[in-house]
């Protein structure tokens, strides 16, 4: 048993000097030189004379680290185990430059066109829904009619028709508004906005919730009402810099506001910026002969303080307003003269005063209506309308009579919690015997002030007074004169509190008004009528694009207008959202 012993561990020790001889002379072989290299000289061969006779010359070390093509080498000292493994396992993996990783090759991310859209898109919309409970008193209208089912007789206490008495109604609105900024190329803009609302129960006709809309078919409208694309100049363009081209559905606003499908051009200059415009007048809610409209608009800066602006508009007639605005130290001032048809209409001069504080603003206007060229609503009167559905001129309430007219306005910050403003209108008619029932001389007064009590918390109160100047209704020429028939004094009172909380998340505000009225036609005199009202609203910012509201209006009525009514109240309930 010893002996195997012996024989085995000895048969080890042959196996591990076996492996370190191989080891030894792998490291060894990588030292030699190639074998195509002369081998050495010896010792005594490199210090004997060379067979010329000549003695040798001392060896020039750099002559030895590089030899001549066909020159031995002189052997460099011995080296280590590990320097020979090193020099054994160089240049096996290739090097990269400094900086560089080795990675998976990726293919190219080709992006396409308009990929971005949603970073040059925008949207805006309010909802919302409304509900409508009329409240009655059990009387007749003012007109005779009871809340009584027709027997086809003749009934003493009135006119029956239940349909005047429903009790409520629903109905949905909504408005949009959409398009992009600079999406597929920077010059171009597009937007659109639409408009739609609809009864979402059924509204008898003459009910008190009735309106505009259900004169429309299946009582819903549906309105496009801005649609166009701009392309804007860039700053490059050259003499296009600071131009844009608008086409399509579109308000411009100049002598008058006019809406049109059509075209209009823009350019701004350091100088002066000038605007064009023409199409096809649209609307909804007509059908006129005339369409066809256009005009100009052109501001000219006299100074970096002063301008001159004209704007025209010709449909049927034209319209043209002369405007000079003028910048003074803590002084704004303009001016401006309206022509209708060649005829000077009106002339308007204001002013706004500011002092170095900053705490006070003063404005003063002063209106002369020199001729009674125009009419009571807008220039589109002048249209003649093929509507079916309107037989009548619309809302023809005659030519407004020449006036004059003052307007005093103030506001001051007396502390951070405390703010009173107020303001005085006069109007006195040129002649006072072309008076009418909405064209009278009158004083308007009205006073508010805003306090904040504590932090978060803000009062509003406001008193407004009306006092119309009207001739007495005595005597009246004819049976339907109504010349002098109207308010002759309407006084309100307002009171509002509103509190925030979550800095401003969430916002409650509430309040209410009572009303003062006086009236006059040719048989009565109606003094100390009154109504009144509360309100309320609750809004709540969801996120940066969501805010959800809630409204409640109640509404007492008086015997002027409609007895049968007692009250009403309307709740909405809605949404803006924005993206």
């Amino acid at each position: 048993m010893n002996n195997m012993l012996e024989n085995s561990g000895f048969t080890h020790l042959r196996i591990l000097a076996l492996g370190a001889l191989l080891l030894f002379s792998a490291g060894a072989s990588a030292q030699q030189p190639d074998s195509q290299q002369a081998k050495p000289q010896s010792k005594e061969a490199q210090q004997a004379p060379k067979k010329n006779g000549k003695k040798a010359k001392k060896s020039d070390p750099k002559a030895d680290e590089n030899p001549k093509p066909g020159q031995a080498s002189t052997p460099s000292p011995a080296k280590n185990i590990s320097d020979a493994w090193s020099e054994l396992l160089q240049d096996t993996i290739p090097k990269l430059p400094a900086g560089q990783t080795v990675g998976v090759a990726q293919n190219a991310v080709e992006k396409r066109a308009g990929g971005d859209f949603l970073d040059h898109f925008f949207y805006e919309t309010r909802t919302e829904y409304s509900r409508t409970n009329t409240y009655f008193s059990g009387q007749p209208t003012a007109t005779g009619v009871i809340n009584a089912a027709p027997t086809g007789s003749f009934n003493p206490s009135g006119i029956p028709d239940p349909a005047d008495f429903q009790p409520s109604a629903n109905e949905m609105y909504s408005f949009m508004n959409w398009g992009t900024r600079g999406w597929l190329s920077p010059r171009i803009n597009t937007s659109f906005s639409f408009r739609y609302h609809s009864d979402l129960t059924h509204v008898d006709q003459g009910a008190p919730a009735q309106d505009f809309t259900n004169t429309f078919t299946g009582n819903r409208l549906y309105e496009l009402m801005s649609g166009y694309v701009e392309i804007n100049g860039l700053p490059t363009d050259g003499i296009l810099a600071g131009t844009s081209l608008r086409v399509g559905r579109q308000d411009v606003y100049g002598a008058e506001l006019a809406t049109l499908d059509g075209a209009s051009f823009t350019a701004i200059r350091r100088k002066y910026s000038f605007a064009i415009f023409g199409g096809r007048r649209f609307t909804y809610f007509s059908d006129p002969v005339q369409r066809a409209m256009g005009g100009a608009n052109f501001t000219y800066r006299i100074s970096d303080d002063s301008s001159f602006e004209y704007d025209g508009l010709l449909y049927i007639k034209g319209s043209q307003v002369f405007t000079y605005r003028r910048r003074m130290p803590r002084f704004l001032f303009n001016t401006h003269l309206k022509m209708i048809g060649g005829y000077p209409i009106d002339y308007v001069a204001n002013g706004i005063w500011t002092p170095a504080d900053g705490k006070t603003t003063v404005s003063l206007g002063f209106t002369q209506k020199i001729t009674d060229k125009d009419f009571f609503y807008d220039y589109t009167n002048n249209a003649t309308d093929l509507d079916p559905h309107n037989p009548l001129f619309r809302l023809n309430l005659g030519p407004l009579s020449p006036y004059s007219q003052v307007v005093v306005e103030a506001r001051r910050s007396f502390t951070r919690r405390i703010n009173l403003g107020g303001g005085v209108w006069i109007r006195r008619l040129t002649e006072s015997k072309n008076q009418g029932p909405f064209d009278t001389s009158f004083q308007d007064y009205r006073l508010d002030a805003q306090f904040f009590p504590v932090r978060d918390i803000k009062t509003f109160f406001e008193y407004h007074e009306r006092d119309s100047d009207r001739l007495s209704p005595f005597p009246s020429t004819t049976f339907d004169d109504i010349t002098a028939a109207g308010e002759t004094r309407i006084q309100d009172f307002t009171l509002e509190l509103g509190r925030d909380f979550e800095k401003g998340r969430i916002s409650l505000r509430g309040g209410g008004y009572y009303r003062l009225m006086n009236f006059q036609d040719r048989f009565l005199f109606l003094n100390h009528l009154h109504n009144d009202g509360l309100l309320g609203r609750v809004q709540f910012k969801v996120d940066q694009r969501t805010r959800m509201f809630f409204d409640y209006s109640l509404d007492s009525d008086f015997f002027a207008f409609a007895p049968s009514i007692r009250n009403a109240q309307i709740l909405r309930l809605g949404m803006d959202w924005k993206y």
